[in-house]
Protein backbone atom coordinates (compact mmCIF):
# COMPACT_ATOMS: atom_id res chain seq x y z
CA UNK A 1 0.00 0.00 0.00
CA UNK A 2 1.09 3.63 -0.41
CA UNK A 3 2.43 5.60 2.55
CA UNK A 4 1.15 9.00 3.70
CA UNK A 5 3.65 11.86 3.69
CA UNK A 6 3.82 15.56 4.61
CA UNK A 7 3.06 18.17 1.95
CA UNK A 8 5.04 20.34 1.89
CA UNK A 9 7.87 18.03 2.90
CA UNK A 10 10.31 19.77 5.31
CA UNK A 11 13.34 20.14 3.01
CA UNK A 12 15.77 22.67 4.48
CA UNK A 13 18.80 22.27 2.22
CA UNK A 14 17.43 22.84 -1.28
CA UNK A 15 19.58 24.93 -3.62
CA UNK A 16 16.71 27.40 -3.82
CA UNK A 17 14.25 27.37 -0.90
CA UNK A 18 10.88 26.02 -2.04
CA UNK A 19 12.22 24.87 -5.44
CA UNK A 20 13.43 21.45 -6.59
CA UNK A 21 16.29 22.09 -9.04
CA UNK A 22 16.89 19.11 -11.35
CA UNK A 23 19.79 18.57 -13.74
CA UNK A 24 18.79 16.87 -17.03
CA UNK A 25 20.38 16.17 -20.40
CA UNK A 26 17.17 16.37 -22.49
CA UNK A 27 19.06 13.99 -24.83
CA UNK A 28 17.85 10.60 -23.61
CA UNK A 29 14.41 10.01 -25.14
CA UNK A 30 11.95 8.80 -24.08
CA UNK A 31 13.09 9.55 -20.55
CA UNK A 32 14.22 13.12 -21.13
CA UNK A 33 14.05 15.13 -24.36
CA UNK A 34 12.84 18.37 -25.94
CA UNK A 35 9.53 17.91 -27.76
CA UNK A 36 8.28 19.64 -30.93
CA UNK A 37 6.92 22.51 -28.84
CA UNK A 38 10.39 23.20 -27.45
CA UNK A 39 9.37 21.90 -24.01
CA UNK A 40 11.17 19.39 -21.83
CA UNK A 41 9.27 16.10 -21.96
CA UNK A 42 9.68 12.41 -21.22
CA UNK A 43 8.82 9.79 -18.62
CA UNK A 44 11.37 11.13 -16.13
CA UNK A 45 10.38 14.74 -16.74
CA UNK A 46 6.77 13.90 -15.96
CA UNK A 47 7.81 11.85 -12.92
CA UNK A 48 9.77 14.81 -11.52
CA UNK A 49 6.75 17.05 -12.06
CA UNK A 50 4.59 14.67 -10.03
CA UNK A 51 7.28 14.38 -7.36
CA UNK A 52 7.67 18.16 -7.02
CA UNK A 53 3.90 18.51 -6.59
CA UNK A 54 3.87 15.83 -3.88
CA UNK A 55 6.83 17.49 -2.14
CA UNK A 56 4.99 20.80 -2.19
CA UNK A 57 7.76 22.64 -4.08
CA UNK A 58 8.25 24.39 -7.41
CA UNK A 59 10.28 22.66 -10.13
CA UNK A 60 13.17 24.02 -12.18
CA UNK A 61 15.17 22.09 -14.80
CA UNK A 62 18.81 22.79 -15.67
CA UNK A 63 19.94 21.31 -18.99
CA UNK A 64 23.53 20.17 -19.54
CA UNK A 65 25.41 17.26 -21.12
CA UNK A 66 25.89 14.04 -19.16
CA UNK A 67 29.61 14.58 -18.36
CA UNK A 68 28.56 17.63 -16.32
CA UNK A 69 25.68 16.00 -14.40
CA UNK A 70 27.49 14.21 -11.57
CA UNK A 71 30.15 16.93 -11.17
CA UNK A 72 27.29 19.45 -11.06
CA UNK A 73 25.68 17.55 -8.19
CA UNK A 74 29.00 17.46 -6.35
CA UNK A 75 29.38 21.20 -6.91
CA UNK A 76 25.93 21.85 -5.37
CA UNK A 77 24.41 23.19 -8.61
CA UNK A 78 21.17 21.22 -8.33
CA UNK A 79 19.19 19.00 -5.94
CA UNK A 80 18.50 15.96 -8.13
CA UNK A 81 19.58 14.57 -11.49
CA UNK A 82 19.98 11.39 -13.56
CA UNK A 83 17.11 9.91 -15.56
CA UNK A 84 18.35 6.50 -14.37
CA UNK A 85 22.01 6.32 -13.31
CA UNK A 86 23.22 2.73 -13.29
CA UNK A 87 24.27 1.31 -9.95
CA UNK A 88 27.94 0.44 -9.47
CA UNK A 89 30.05 -0.09 -6.38
CA UNK A 90 31.86 3.17 -7.11
CA UNK A 91 28.65 5.18 -7.46
CA UNK A 92 26.96 3.58 -4.44
CA UNK A 93 29.98 4.49 -2.27
CA UNK A 94 30.51 7.91 -3.84
CA UNK A 95 30.98 10.80 -1.39
CA UNK A 96 29.72 13.21 -4.07
CA UNK A 97 26.05 12.16 -4.45
CA UNK A 98 23.38 9.76 -3.22
CA UNK A 99 21.36 7.22 -5.24
CA UNK A 100 17.65 6.55 -4.82
CA UNK A 101 15.99 3.15 -4.83
CA UNK A 102 15.92 1.56 -8.31
CA UNK A 103 13.48 2.95 -10.86
CA UNK A 104 14.70 0.98 -13.88
CA UNK A 105 16.44 -2.22 -14.99
CA UNK A 106 18.80 -2.09 -17.90
CA UNK A 107 21.76 -3.71 -19.66
CA UNK A 108 24.80 -2.67 -21.71
CA UNK A 109 24.56 -3.43 -25.45
CA UNK A 110 25.95 -2.07 -28.71
CA UNK A 111 24.40 -0.35 -31.72
CA UNK A 112 26.09 -0.84 -35.10
CA UNK A 113 25.44 -0.19 -38.77
CA UNK A 114 23.82 -3.11 -40.53
CA UNK A 115 26.42 -2.94 -43.29
CA UNK A 116 29.34 -2.89 -40.86
CA UNK A 117 29.80 -6.65 -40.63
CA UNK A 118 29.52 -6.66 -36.81
CA UNK A 119 26.99 -9.20 -35.52
CA UNK A 120 28.07 -9.56 -31.86
CA UNK A 121 30.58 -8.20 -29.35
CA UNK A 122 33.12 -10.78 -30.54
CA UNK A 123 33.13 -9.06 -33.94
CA UNK A 124 33.86 -5.68 -32.30
CA UNK A 125 37.47 -6.52 -31.40
CA UNK A 126 39.84 -4.16 -33.19
CA UNK A 127 37.01 -1.84 -34.27
CA UNK A 128 36.38 1.81 -33.39
CA UNK A 129 34.37 1.94 -30.19
CA UNK A 130 32.39 4.98 -29.09
CA UNK A 131 30.00 6.11 -26.39
CA UNK A 132 28.93 8.97 -24.17
CA UNK A 133 31.79 10.08 -21.98
CA UNK A 134 31.31 8.86 -18.41
CA UNK A 135 28.40 6.48 -19.09
CA UNK A 136 28.67 3.04 -17.50
CA UNK A 137 27.79 1.27 -20.75
CA UNK A 138 30.76 2.81 -22.54
CA UNK A 139 33.10 1.99 -19.65
CA UNK A 140 31.87 -1.62 -19.65
CA UNK A 141 32.34 -1.97 -23.42
CA UNK A 142 35.93 -0.74 -23.11
CA UNK A 143 36.58 -3.69 -20.81
CA UNK A 144 35.16 -6.16 -23.33
CA UNK A 145 36.33 -4.96 -26.75
CA UNK A 146 39.91 -6.07 -27.34
CA UNK A 147 42.42 -3.72 -28.95
CA UNK A 148 39.95 -1.13 -30.32
CA UNK A 149 41.38 0.83 -33.23
CA UNK A 150 39.96 4.01 -31.72
CA UNK A 151 37.93 5.28 -28.76
CA UNK A 152 35.40 7.97 -29.68
CA UNK A 153 34.19 9.98 -26.66
CA UNK A 154 30.94 11.88 -27.28
CA UNK A 155 29.09 14.47 -25.15
CA UNK A 156 25.63 12.97 -25.77
CA UNK A 157 23.72 10.21 -27.52
CA UNK A 158 22.50 12.22 -30.53
CA UNK A 159 26.12 13.09 -31.34
CA UNK A 160 27.16 9.45 -30.87
CA UNK A 161 24.45 8.17 -33.24
CA UNK A 162 25.48 10.72 -35.86
CA UNK A 163 29.13 9.65 -35.53
CA UNK A 164 28.06 6.02 -36.00
CA UNK A 165 26.00 6.81 -39.09
CA UNK A 166 28.84 8.94 -40.49
CA UNK A 167 31.25 6.01 -40.01
CA UNK A 168 33.41 7.79 -37.45
CA UNK A 169 32.82 4.84 -35.11
CA UNK A 170 31.88 1.20 -35.64
CA UNK A 171 30.14 0.39 -32.35
CA UNK A 172 28.12 2.71 -30.13
CA UNK A 173 27.98 1.37 -26.56
CA UNK A 174 24.66 2.31 -24.96
CA UNK A 175 21.99 0.93 -22.64
CA UNK A 176 19.39 -1.52 -23.91
CA UNK A 177 16.37 0.69 -23.18
CA UNK A 178 17.70 3.70 -25.06
CA UNK A 179 19.11 1.52 -27.81
CA UNK A 180 15.75 -0.15 -28.37
CA UNK A 181 14.04 3.23 -28.51
CA UNK A 182 16.65 4.48 -30.96
CA UNK A 183 15.84 1.63 -33.33
CA UNK A 184 12.18 2.67 -33.24
CA UNK A 185 12.35 6.46 -33.35
CA UNK A 186 15.45 7.49 -35.31
CA UNK A 187 14.72 8.53 -38.91
CA UNK A 188 17.61 6.35 -40.11
CA UNK A 189 16.88 3.41 -37.82
CA UNK A 190 16.64 1.06 -40.82
CA UNK A 191 20.44 1.39 -41.17
CA UNK A 192 21.10 0.30 -37.58
CA UNK A 193 20.89 -2.85 -35.47
CA UNK A 194 21.54 -3.95 -31.89
CA UNK A 195 24.29 -6.41 -30.96
CA UNK A 196 24.74 -8.54 -27.87
CA UNK A 197 24.87 -10.48 -25.74
CA UNK A 198 24.12 -7.93 -22.99
CA UNK A 199 27.33 -7.22 -21.11
CA UNK A 200 25.63 -6.91 -17.71
CA UNK A 201 22.30 -6.47 -15.95
CA UNK A 202 21.88 -3.10 -14.28
CA UNK A 203 19.68 -1.32 -11.79
CA UNK A 204 19.34 2.45 -12.10
CA UNK A 205 18.14 5.22 -9.81
CA UNK A 206 17.95 8.99 -9.56
CA UNK A 207 20.86 10.96 -8.09
CA UNK A 208 20.42 13.22 -5.06
CA UNK A 209 22.60 16.02 -3.72
CA UNK A 210 24.73 14.64 -0.87
CA UNK A 211 23.84 17.68 1.28
CA UNK A 212 20.16 16.71 1.21
CA UNK A 213 19.65 13.29 2.87
CA UNK A 214 16.08 14.33 3.73
CA UNK A 215 15.40 14.63 -0.02
CA UNK A 216 16.74 11.09 -0.53
CA UNK A 217 14.31 9.82 2.13
CA UNK A 218 11.44 11.72 0.52
CA UNK A 219 12.31 10.52 -2.99
CA UNK A 220 12.55 6.89 -1.89
CA UNK A 221 9.16 7.03 -0.17
CA UNK A 222 7.50 8.69 -3.15
CA UNK A 223 9.11 6.33 -5.67
CA UNK A 224 7.80 3.41 -3.62
CA UNK A 225 4.32 4.96 -3.69
CA UNK A 226 4.57 5.48 -7.45
CA UNK A 227 5.58 1.86 -7.96
CA UNK A 228 2.68 0.65 -5.80
CA UNK A 229 -0.03 2.90 -7.25
CA UNK A 230 1.03 2.31 -10.87
CA UNK A 231 2.31 5.83 -11.63
CA UNK A 232 5.71 4.64 -12.84
CA UNK A 233 4.27 1.77 -14.89
CA UNK A 234 1.80 4.15 -16.54
CA UNK A 235 4.54 6.58 -17.53
CA UNK A 236 6.79 3.78 -18.80
CA UNK A 237 3.98 2.36 -20.93
CA UNK A 238 3.20 5.81 -22.33
CA UNK A 239 6.78 6.70 -23.27
CA UNK A 240 8.63 3.35 -23.58
CA UNK A 241 5.81 1.05 -24.60
CA UNK A 242 6.69 -1.32 -21.74
CA UNK A 243 6.54 -1.19 -17.94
Amino acid sequence: RTTAHPNPWPLRNLIKPGTLTVGITAKTPPGSFTNKKGEFDGSRIQLWKIMAKDLGVKLEFVRLDWPGILPGLAANKFDMACEGASYSNVRLKSPDFLLTRPIITNASIGIVRKDGGIKSWKDADGKRLGGVRGEHYYVKAKQVVKDPSGLIDMPGRPEAVMALLNRQMDVFAVDMNKGRQLLVDHPRSSELMMIGPPLDLLLGGMCVNKREPALLMAANLLLTNYRVDGTIAKLEMEYYGTD
